[in-house]
């Protein structure tokens, strides 16, 4: 750690002066440089100093520019297998050891891609027999910024079992079916991070012109982000200003407890609680410290609280946070030292100045080593007097809250793709959308955007390859909810960009995990769609069903299906569906059409009512109907959130969700 501290000094200081030559991390010991007739090496030097590049027989020269950025463009289609040193130099020399030359995937995406492999189902056996010296992993930190960036702060290694458990269980298996078919070096680019939105990945000004909602909603989230802090403050100061024209200011928090004749009512919940300027708000409740929190100290979380709140025990004051705070709706944490409270029972008490109009405390808290503690409070109040009309129309609005770093227009495009450009790559596998799940209109042109300007950056028309989203929450017997099928027909808004192809995961998932376990299945499909469709491996099935054509036929609808390969095939449901394969908690599967060969078809009539259906294979036909629908205007298929459906070919590949007007 402290030799990788060292380097990022030495090439921060390199990157002012431009005295030596410097890399950046992707050029690090155990890299993988992809075999092609154009890859770039590139790096930072002095203004017009003369840097050669040599990797075995192959040699580049060029020269640094103005800015002192070079790079020069190697052929290393004719390198071998073997290990090789990357000379660099210039007025110094560097030296990048156990260089391989093969494949590079970059693999991105939020939680699923970032899920590592410790988490997964078959980690152990998994693990153990991870060791391979033709499989290279470079995971980058997570990291954001304004402004593009020059580095990533990450390293190369030789994956093994002390360092596969921590890389993405997606990636990592998705490289290793790559390695044991093509044979040759793999390296694997994990650049993920969870909960990001797509619109995280891509400039703001890439997004402009997509898609006039997505624009919007990309200009009013960066504007918020960038303003926020400017506009808290100005905020607070107006508010300071109302409170004093109406004789509110703030109370004295030193005052340790509620006024002697105060009603209490007991039994409430301290989250998802209401108030409008009701004025002082106590709450108490009871804990109990143990001997090791007395000694070592301890602490308590009271969540999101719109309000300024101090904290109490036994009425002695321990914090107080501010109106910013509240403002920002940021998290209230109370650390208690050790040896100020004895072990035992004590009285915890909250006063919240509750002068906001809907103040809200909205994210339960937790006290150390007891979880949550959001039930079983007492509450009073000492109200202020009424606001009069006037008041409240004068009262400022505050400002919206600012989002997550992860969920902000560009700030992960800056910070962790624009330095691996113009690295070269041989693909991208993406596991995305659960976060973009409340705008599903929006995804496909945010999706588009992404990867046209990935593309550009990296100066290739690389291949695309996306996972739609795992069937997740609970079964619904309404055939008219949709659910997640929404923003899986968005995800497929990619498939106009040519080179592109999904993974149907509709099998894989568990009821309430929204990061399932099986990560193998996942690398699997996305491994079968690089091999045919990247590597030229034709004979490899890599679809599921495709809906071809479709027709009515009196009150039925007949489907014909591409990708069936060796035949159309209705598995068999099982008696029970995961809820959570961590806790090993299943439920018993209720069939909406038990009767039926193919479960999971709905159909719609001229009212604009959904039906379960009943449907049987024909060949690569599918046959659909429903005695509620007389005249179908609309079919659709495994279109919930978590449907129940078992429609695949012979090879196992299943058929992904669609919802089409019947003609």
């Amino acid at each position: 750690m402290m030799r990788r501290i060292a380097w990022l000094v030495v090439f921060a200081s390199c990157v002012l002066s431009f005295a030596d030559v410097v890399l950046p991390s992707l050029f690090t010991d155990h890299a993988v440089l992809r075999r092609s007739d154009r890859t770039p090496v590139f790096g930072k030097a002095s203004p017009g100093e003369a840097v050669s590049v040599t990797i075995g027989s192959v040699r580049g020269e060029t020269k640094a520019g103005d800015d002192g950025a070079w790079r020069v463009n190697l052929d290393l289609t004719k390198l071998g297998a073997e290990p090789y040193e990357l000379t660099v130099q210039g007025n110094n020399t560097l030296v990048v050891k156990d260089v391989l030359v093969g494949e590079v995937w970059l693999c991105s995406g939020q939680s699923n891609m970032q899920f590592s492999m410790n988490g997964e189902e078959r980690a152990k056996e998994l693990i153990q027999a991870s060791a391979n010296k033709q499989i290279r992993l470079f995971k980058i930190r997570l990291a954001w910024s304004l402004k593009a960036k020059d580095d990533v702060e990450a390293r190369w290694e030789v994956v093994d079992p002390s360092n596969v458990g921590r890389f993405s269980a997606v990636g990592y298996l998705f490289g290793k079916e790559l390695q044991a078919a093509l044979g040759g070096a793999i390296g694997l680019i994990d650049n993920s991070w969870g909960g990001s939105a797509v619109e995280s990945w891509v400039t703001l000004d890439q997004l402009r012109g997509e898609d006039k909602d997505l624009e919007q909603w990309s200009e009013k989230t960066y504007d918020t982000f960038v303003n926020y802090d400017a506009r808290r403050d100005e905020y607070i100061k107006a508010y300071d200003e109302w409170l004093k024209s109406c004789g509110r200011t703030r109370p004295d928090f030193a005052r340790n407890a509620p006024a002697q004749d105060a009603k209490w009512v007991e039994n409430q919940r301290l989250s998802q609680r209401t108030f409008n300027g009701d004025g002082i708000v106590w709450f108490k409740k009871s804990i109990n410290v143990t001997e090791g929190q007395a000694k070592s100290g301890f602490s308590i979380s009271l969540g999101q609280f719109g309000a300024p709140v101090a904290t109490y025990i036994d009425g002695k004051w321990q914090h107080g946070s501010k109106h910013s705070t509240a403002v920002a709706g940021n998290h209230v944490s109370v650390f208690v030292k050790g040896g100020t409270v004895a072990a035992g029972k004590h009285e915890l008490l909250l006063r919240v100045w509750a002068t906001e109009k809907n103040f809200r405390i909205t994210r339960p808290g937790r006290f150390s080593g007891a979880g949550t503690f959001e039930d079983g409070w007492s509450m009073c109040v000492e109200p202020y007097p009424a606001l009069t009309d006037a008041q409240l129309k004068s009262r400022p609005d505050r400002p919206a809250f600012k989002a997550d770093v992860n969920k902000v227009p560009e700030l992960l495009y800056n910070a962790l793709i624009v330095p691996l450009y113009p690295y070269a790559i041989s693909g991208t596998i993406w596991y995305q959308g659960c976060t973009n799940a409340g705008r599903p209109r929006q995804y496909p042109a945010a999706i588009r955007a992404m990867v046209r300007q990935w593309r550009k950056g990296f100066e290739s028309e690389f291949p695309f390859y996306y996972c739609q989203l795992a069937n997740y929450q609970g079964k619904n017997a309404d055939a008219g909810a949709a659910g997640w099928g929404e923003i899986r027909v968005g995800q497929e808004g990619v498939l106009t960009l040519p080179k592109t192809g999904q993974a149907i995961l509709i099998d894989v998932g568990e009821a309430n995990d929204i990061h399932p376990l099986d990560k193998l299945t996942v690398a699997q499909r996305l491994a079968a769609l690089a091999l045919n469709q990247t590597y030229g491996k034709k004979d490899l099935p890599y679809s599921g069903p495709v809906v071809k054509t479709m027709k009515a036929e009196g009150s039925k609808v007949r489907v014909t299906f591409d990708f069936v390969y060796d035949g159309l095939e209705a598995r068999q449901l099982p008696e029970t569906y995961w809820l959570a394969k961590v806790r090993n908690d299943k439920k018993p599967l209720v069939r909406n059409s038990p009767d039926s060969q193919v479960e999971g078809f709905a159909l719609c009539g001229a009212d604009g009512k959904w039906q379960w259906a009943n449907a049987s294979i024909e060949g690569n036909d599918v046959v659909v109907w429903s005695d509620a629908v007389a005249k179908p205007v609309k079919i659709r298929y495994a279109f919930q959130s978590n449907p129940t459906c078992n429609l695949y070919n012979k090879p196992g590949f299943p058929a992904g969700p669609f919802e089409k007007p019947v003609k």
